[in-house]
C-alpha cells in the first residue's frame, strides 16, 4: 500500500525514498503514518512507501519485496511493530542498505535479535514506559532535525494520539493503574474505531485521525462509537458462551473462536475463568494468546504457532482453517446421523415383518393379490 496517494512529494525534490514495512494492526498503521503524518514539516525531502502485513510475515514479505526491481530505487528500509524472525534478513538488510535500516518494535520474543542489531534498533526515550511501534516512532522523531518547527499545538495532539495506540497496545489501559479514565476510554474507543474499517481503509482512518486530533475526531463520531461499544457488548456475551477448557501442553487453556474483538474477548475469558492459565482465540488465519501471567504465551506462540509477542500477549498464525475444519466437522456429524436413522428404519422394518401374526399376515398377503 502506498503513501503517496496522501501526500505528493515533487519527485525533482526527493532525495530519499523510505520503504516502510509494518503490521496490519493500530500500532502497525500508527507507526508508519505518523511519519507521514509530519512529513510536509519534518521531510520534505523524503517520499515514503508502505507495505503492511500480518504476524510472522516480514521476512516473506522483505525478500519478495527485494527481489523485485523496484528495490534498487529506495534509499532507506524502516521495518516498524515487527522484527525480522530470520537472521539472513537482517544480513540483507545490511547488504543492500548499510546504515539505511532502522526497527521500531517493542515485542519481547524477539527483543535477541534486535540487541544483535542494536546499532539499527530504535530503543524508547523512557526505559520505564511500555513502548509500541508508535512511541517508539515518536521518540525518534522528538530527536530528528526540524522537529521543533511543528507548531506546539500540533505536537501536543500527535503526542496524545501516540500515547492512546501505545496505551492500547501494550494493554497499559486496562493494567496501569495511574491511568486517567478518559484516557482508557479514549485508547479503547480509538481501536474499536480502526477494527471498524476494512483493513484497505486503514491508512485512510490513521490519517483522518491524525489530521484531525482525537478531539475533534471524537466530537464528530460520537454515535458511530457508542453504537459499536453496544455490539461489542453483546459480540463478547455471545462467544464467551462457548468457551472450550482444556488442557495443552501441560498447561489449562480456554479457547474460543471469534473473529473480532479478540484481546477483549481473551481478556474477559480470563476473568471469568480463573482457573485458566491462558486464553487462546481462534480466527480463521490466526491465533491470539493472553495470559495471567502463569504462562509465558510468547514462547508458546513462537514454538506452536510461528508467532511471538509478550509473555502475557502474544499471537501467531495457523495451519489449519478453523472455519472448514468446523464445517467438515458439522457435514461428518449429519451424514453419521442420516446414517444412523437409516440404519434405524430398516430395523424397524424387519421388525415388524418379524412380529406379524400368522393370520394377519395372510389376510394382508390375500389383500395384495386382489
Amino acid at each position: 500500500m502506498s503513501l503517496n496517494n496522501f501526500n505528493k512529494v515533487d519527485m525533482n525534490m526527493v532525495k530519499r525514498l523510505i520503504k516502510l514495512f509494518s503490521h496490519n494492526d493500530l500500532d502497525g498503521f500508527g507507526a508508519p503514518m505518523l511519519l507521514q503524518a509530519v512529513q510536509p514539516t519534518m521531510f520534505g525531502d523524503v517520499e515514503f512507501d508502505m507495505t503492511n502485513c500480518g504476524a510472522g510475515r516480514i521476512d516473506d514479505e522483505f525478500a519478495r519485496w527485494l527481489r523485485s526491481p523496484e528495490a534498487g530505487r529506495f534509499t532507506d528500509v524502516y521495518i516498524m511493530d515487527m522484527t525480522p524472525d530470520s537472521d539472513y534478513t537482517f544480513q540483507q538488510l545490511n547488504a543492500n542498505f548499510a546504515n539505511h535500516w532502522l526497527v521500531f518494535d517493542h515485542h519481547e520474543s524477539e527483543a535477541g535479535l534486535r540487541q544483535k542489531y542494536a546499532a539499527n534498533s530504535v530503543v524508547p526515550a523512557n526505559p520505564q514506559v511500555n513502548p509500541s511501534a508508535a512511541s517508539l516512532a515518536w521518540d525518534w522523531l522528538t530527536q530528528q532535525p526540524h522537529f521543533a518547527d511543528l507548531p506546539a499545538e500540533r505536537r501536543q495532539e500527535l503526542a496524545y494520539l501516540v500515547e492512546l495506540i501505545r496505551a492500547y497496545d501494550t494493554w497499559d489501559w486496562q493494567n496501569d493503574p495511574e491511568m486517567a479514565d478518559e484516557e482508557r476510554t479514549a485508547a479503547d474507543e480509538l481501536d474499536q474505531l480502526f477494527w471498524f474499517y476494512p483493513l484497505q481503509d486503514s491508512a485512510s482512518f490513521v490519517t483522518d485521525v491524525f489530521a484531525a486530533g482525537w478531539e475533534k475526531y471524537h466530537a464528530a463520531n460520537q454515535l458511530l462509537i457508542r453504537t459499536l461499544n453496544e455490539r461489542r457488548a453483546k459480540y463478547l456475551k455471545s462467544h464467551l458462551k462457548d468457551v472450550l477448557k482444556t488442557e495443552l501442553d501441560g498447561h489449562q487453556f480456554g479457547i474460543v473462536y471469534a473473529s473480532d474483538y479478540k484481546s477483549e474477548i481473551a481478556h474477559a475469558l480470563l476473568e471469568q475463568h480463573p482457573d485458566v492459565e491462558a486464553a487462546l482465540v481462534i480466527s480463521p488465519v490466526s491465533v491470539s494468546l493472553r495470559s495471567n501471567g502463569k504462562l509465558d504465551v510468547a514462547k508458546f506462540a513462537e514454538k506452536y504457532f510461528g508467532g511471538g509477542g509478550h509473555a502475557d500477549a502474544a499471537g501467531g498464525r495457523l495451519n489449519v482453517n478453523p472455519v472448514k475444519v468446523g464445517e467438515q466437522a458439522v457435514a461428518d456429524d449429519l451424514a453419521q446421523t442420516i446414517k444412523n436413522q437409516q440404519e434405524e428404519h430398516k430395523q424397524e422394518e424387519s421388525t415388524l415383518a418379524d412380529n406379524l401374526d400368522p393370520a394377519v399376515a395372510a389376510k394382508m398377503a390375500a389383500l395384495f393379490k386382489k
